[in-house]
């Protein structure tokens, strides 16, 4: 037992029973000196929640030394407590929480404690009798649990987990010593395949990348054709489906049909009586509310059951110019939606004016009951609206894309959304939008409430790379100093990791300005200078000289020197030119949109990351006819297939966040060791090129779907927590594209998911248990 706890315990060992008076401030005090050592929570509560009865911090979180999310019981008593204006308040109804803890505080045999860790971490007592899943029907008995947004009572409310997008369960049933033993507990195929399946018009989706949830007994899915689920956790079987029709529509911008999630919201107004519901943003621009139990939408959410999302800003988007694929934010009662505009709208259409042909990226809240729309905030500011001047030349008119396309996190307690803004128009020429461009690649907080701006830090600024912030930033608690720190930490496309206080936007390391190369193209202004993080350490390579390429064999060495014959190399932020510049990451290389993992017990940080080179190759266009005066595409550049960089081409890196250091980093999978041009070589693991899976962590391991990409089959890995060494692998049927996987307790087992399928392959749903 943690000597913190040890302490609490001694020193609150007989409160009064029933009616609780005050506790000495002395002791409050001596008690948040032991507490704060050990936990990652918010120990400034402890002194008065010992006024009401606590005897550690489990009287106001889910487990003793704090952390995983709170029960809000603490919260309610203090600000009951202020409410009536009193010093002390009958508690006598915890007396069976009271009861519970008594085992704590007796000699236990190793059984025991078994026992008492598997139910804190909502998981069943392995010497109880439990029935087979094979004999159980309709929602699992557990679908009664306390509910908190949190994964704590084996559930996954969230797309990242829970709100703060941290992708850790404490669900420990599946560890290393027995995970040799998955299996297969059901496969589900998305009912509306035969769109791209059967007979007829084909559609081709984008490659399946959806993390379910799993709420009330049930697991919510959305489809790449916009359509939603619900299934039996346990068999997998559907319990009902909703189809919106947008897989019989055009094919939406960008990735066209493509998923993430959806969101849930839990209905607090009528003390657990409410309508609860799922949020569903459709591909073709229409928000949806969904009944849990019918899937039926609430006909009381804005017009007949639905929102239009093009409309209500300050211009409407053209429905074929943006997508809607991500699970939007829930925060409190506010939805928070983004959108993923065309990164091509910036060029003209025939007969148009070009500078009407862009959306706008705005980011927006809704009341989650009636669909009406809060507030809007400008990710491009308009006269009068801090950051606006950053616009140069008027850009601010005409100015779109600084959009939100991945998923967003919050911090319920504060009321705040964090947004991992994207890019402006065009993403690798800003000739014609001079300056820093706020808040395009930019962390914005907002109060999800009101929608205003609490603070922001821009990452990269006047960005030609198309860096945008790709994944929600993780919201969690550190500890520096002895004390507790609010924190949000934030990967990026570059291979830095931002850490900030996630309350003040002050970085918890210093951030330096560092000159950066300039740009030779008519009419850029580049940056002088980018924002370098101290600390952490970056997770990638950044930029390339001839040192960092490829030299596995001299021969290769030799090839990747005349593959850049005449191309630029230099360090990171290098811009665009005529003759090419190699760009290390690119725009799809560092972390992506699968994020980073966070185990609030350990305070480590897991974040997957890719290589990726590009070369940026501009070519001169008419501006007459299409606005710009150049064109520029990301292009490949490798040696017959193999990157032009050294390995490893992708990797899996763990930061210990209290101190920012790098306590190991593994190479993503083998990488093609089978190539032609290197048979006959003993290599270590050179990392799977462009795979950066999300991660799940748990209190015993990391899984993550792998993409083996070279003549090998998808699989379920499981990677030691300590070292990153893989301890199982399950193949999958079909092809993992990233998707995130989630875990979950149904009937008492613990299972974990993940999604399949790409191109003509069907979309899947794999769950594991344990036999």
């Amino acid at each position: 037992m943690p000597i913190a706890q040890c302490v609490v315990r001694q020193a609150t060992r007989d409160p009064p029973s029933g009616t609780l008076s005050r506790l000495g401030a002395s002791a409050g005090v001596a008690l948040l000196a032991f507490v704060v050592q050990s936990v990652a929570a918010s120990p400034e509560h402890l002194p008065p929640a010992l006024e009401f009865g606590a005897r550690d911090c489990g009287f106001c979180h889910l487990a003793p030394q704090g952390g995983q999310g709170h029960n809000e019981r603490g919260l309610w008593l203090l600000a009951e407590r202020d409410r009536r204006g009193v010093a002390a308040i009958d508690v006598a109804w915890l007396a069976a929480r009271e009861g519970e803890r008594s085992r704590e505080r007796s000699p236990r045999t190793e059984e025991q404690t078994l026992a008492d860790r598997t139910a804190q971490a909502g998981q069943p007592d392995p010497s109880a009798e439990e029935s087979s899943p094979a004999e159980q029907t309709g929602p699992p008995r557990d679908h009664k649990r306390p509910f908190d947004y949190s994964t704590a009572h084996g559930d996954w409310p969230a797309y990242g987990g829970d709100l703060g997008a941290r992708k850790y369960s404490p669900l420990a049933q599946i560890d290393a010593a027995n995970s040799g033993k998955l299996q297969v507990a059901w496969i589900w195929e998305a009912f509306d395949n035969h769109r791209y399946l059967g007979g007829g018009e084909r559609k081709v989706p984008d490659g399946f990348k959806a993390t379910p949830l799993m709420v009330g007994g049930r697991l919510f899915v959305r489809t790449a054709f916009s359509a939603v689920a619900a299934l039996d956790p346990i068999t997998g079987k559907a319990l009902w489906t909703f189809d919106p029709g947008t897989g019989d529509g055009p094919r939406p911008a960008m990735f066209g049909f493509s998923t993430r999630g959806v969101a849930y919201h839990r209905d607090a107004r009528q003390e657990g009586k409410g309508e609860d519901r799922i949020l569903l943003t459709a591909s073709d621009g229409w928000l949806y509310a969904l009944s849990p139990e019918t899937g039926e939408p609430y006909k009381g959410f804005g017009k007949d059951g639905r929102v239009d999302l093009t409309q209500g800003l300050r211009r409407p988007i053209r429905r074929r110019a943006a997508s809607w694929n991500y699970a939007p934010a829930v925060c409190g009662d506010v939805l928070v939606v983004g959108n993923q505009t065309s990164d091509n709208s910036h060029f003209a259409r025939r007969g148009g004016n070009w500078q009407d042909n862009v959306p706008l990226g705005d980011v927006r809240g809704f009341d989650v009951y009636t669909g009406k729309q809060l507030w809007a905030f400008k990710t491009v500011p308009q006269p009068g609206e801090f950051g606006h001047e950053t616009w140069g030349d008027e850009s601010w008119r005409w100015m779109g894309n600084t959009n939100v396309w991945s998923m967003m996190s919050c911090d319920a307690e504060r009321g705040h959304v964090y947004l991992p803004v994207t890019a402006p128009t065009s993403h690798f020429y800003g000739g014609l939008r001079p300056g820093d461009n706020l808040f395009g690649t930019s962390v914005v907080a907002l109060d999800a409430r009101s929608g205003k701006r609490i603070w922001h830090f821009q990452t990269v600024r006047h960005d030609i790379w198309d860096y945008d912030l790709p994944a929600a930033p993780v919201v969690t608690d550190l500890v520096q100093g002895g004390k507790p720190v609010p924190a949000l930490a934030q990967v990026s496309k570059v291979g830095f990791l931002y850490v900030f206080n996630r309350a003040t936007g002050e970085p918890l390391w210093p951030i330096q300005d560092k000159a950066v190369p300039g740009s030779d193209l008519a009419g850029e202004q580049t940056s002088a200078t980018q924002p370098f993080p101290s600390w952490p350490p970056p997770f990638e390579m950044q930029g390339a000289s001839e040192a960092d390429l490829l030299d596995l064999t001299p021969s290769l060495r030799q090839k990747a020197l005349a593959a850049l014959k005449g191309v630029r190399l230099g360090g990171l932020f290098l811009p665009a030119s005529e003759a090419g510049s190699l760009v290390v990451p690119g725009w799809g290389g560092g972390a992506n949109w699968g994020g980073a993992a966070f185990d609030p017990e350990s305070r480590m940080l897991y974040v997957a990351s890719r290589r990726w080179p590009l070369l940026l190759k501009a070519r001169k266009i008419d501006a007459k006819r299409f606005g710009f005066p150049y064109r520029i595409r990301p292009s490949g550049v490798d040696v017959e297939g193999l990157p032009v960089v050294k390995p490893p081409w992708a990797s899996i890196t763990a930061y210990r966040l209290d101190t920012g250091d790098i306590a190991w980093r593994v190479a993503n999978g083998a990488g093609p060791k089978e190539h032609p041009l290197l048979e006959g070589l003993d290599l270590p693991d050179l990392g799977v090129p462009q795979n950066a899976p999300g991660l799940l962590v748990t209190r015993t391991l990391i899984f993550h779907g792998h993409r083996n990409g070279w003549q090998q089959p998808s699989s379920l890995r499981a990677l030691d927590k300590a070292t990153g060494a893989v301890v199982w692998a399950h193949e999958l049927q079909g092809t993992h594209m990233s998707a995130p996987p989630m875990t979950y307790l149904a009937g008492g087992r613990q299972f974990v998911v993940v999604a399949t399928g790409a191109g003509l392959e069907p979309g899947r749903l794999t769950a594991f248990r344990l036999p």
